[in-house]
């Protein structure tokens, strides 16, 4: 089998931090000893919107290749190239609605040959671990109210894409696991802050008002999920 064009592909690099950070700890991840050792850091390459060509010299100088895209574009999409592995994380919220974002896993699914894995920052509303919990105390996660998160990509929305995906290849078979990428313990998180906080907040300040005076969660609040495939 022809080797694909790279070996990893990074959607929403920045400063392409996923890439160090799976070549540093999540190779293991791929099952294949084979895959790991030829994963090459020059055939690295992340993704980022037009606008972030700024992000170009930090991201070469780690020695990974920079390619600018608009993924709110279906030719852009289509060109996207192929890889052993694709990555996504911390991305599919940013882009400008969910129709885009169903694309842009679909479109990593066919390109990608071994890995395909999706981090998501937690929009998810149920009162157990998820933000609903931190409502009914007057609080909410500091990214639910961002001007940069126009798509609040759910662990469903994520898998719902998949499925569909699957159906278009019935010949790729994969494993899909899903289990939390971040926990909360309790309030006094900084990334936690009252509903009432202004827009595009990073963390808690005294001046957005008080917390209110409970001790640690009883059941951890999940700040973010993984949805990983792993091709058979």
């Amino acid at each position: 089998m022809e080797r694909p064009e790279f070996d990893i592909v990074d959607l929403g690099t920045k400063h392409g931090g996923a890439i160090w950070e799976f070549l540093k700890n999540g190779k293991s991840f791929l099952r294949n000893e084979a895959l790991e050792q030829r994963i090459n850091r020059g055939r690295c390459v992340g993704y980022e919107r037009p606008q972030a060509a700024d992000y170009r010299g930090k991201v070469e100088a780690k020695g990974y290749q920079f390619r600018l895209a608009d993924l709110a574009d279906d030719k852009e999409i289509a060109a996207l190239p192929t890889s052993e592995i694709y990555l996504a994380w911390h991305f599919l919220e940013h882009v400008p609605n969910k129709e885009w974002a169903h694309k842009l896993v679909k479109a990593s699914l066919t390109n990608s040959r071994h890995f395909a894995w999706f981090r998501l920052p937690s929009f998810e509303q149920d009162e157990q671990t998820g933000e609903g919990f931190l409502k009914k105390h007057g609080m909410r996660f500091t990214w639910t109210n961002w001007l940069g998160h126009p798509t609040p990509w759910l662990v469903s929305d994520c898998t719902n894409a998949i499925f569909e995906w699957s159906k278009e290849f019935p010949e790729r078979k994969f494993d899909l696991q899903i289990r939390p990428a971040d926990r909360m313990i309790s309030l006094s998180d900084p990334r936690i802050v009252p509903i009432d906080t202004p827009v595009d907040v990073n963390e808690y300040s005294f001046e957005y008002g008080p917390k209110p005076s409970i001790g640690p969660f009883t059941t951890p609040i999940i700040a973010a999920w993984e949805v990983t495939v792993r091709f058979k």
